[in-house]
């Protein structure tokens, strides 16, 4: 065996193991990205969850206590009368509001 030959093998021995690196690595970024695609697919469902869940709790709270000091309260009273009226103006104002053009251009 001649040494052109011997330097010939050994660069195709380096060029083959080059090559299979090359694909090694390309498996293996597809792979991780099928990963990141998994985690923020959970991640995602885990935060929309824990949105839901926390917006519910917090309105049946508030709705809760609200209807529990509402239904204590006798309904003839000016404290009765003045939340009603109140309650009214309010969404009198809001739906006034909702009618006016929009100003952005």
């Amino acid at each position: 065996m001649t040494t052109a030959t011997t330097a010939d093998d050994s660069l195709h021995s380096v060029s083959d193991t080059m090559g299979e690196g090359i694909k090694n690595a390309s498996a293996a970024a597809a792979r991780a990205g099928e990963k990141v695609r998994e985690i923020g697919g959970t991640l995602g469902r885990s935060i929309s969850r824990f949105t839901y869940k926390g917006a519910y709790m917090v309105s049946y709270g508030v709705v809760y206590a609200t209807v529990f000091v509402a239904s204590a309260v006798p309904r003839q009273n000016p404290l009765v009368e003045g939340l009603m009226d109140g309650g009214r103006a309010a969404i009198d104002a809001l739906n006034e509001a909702k009618q006016l053009p929009s100003t952005a251009s």
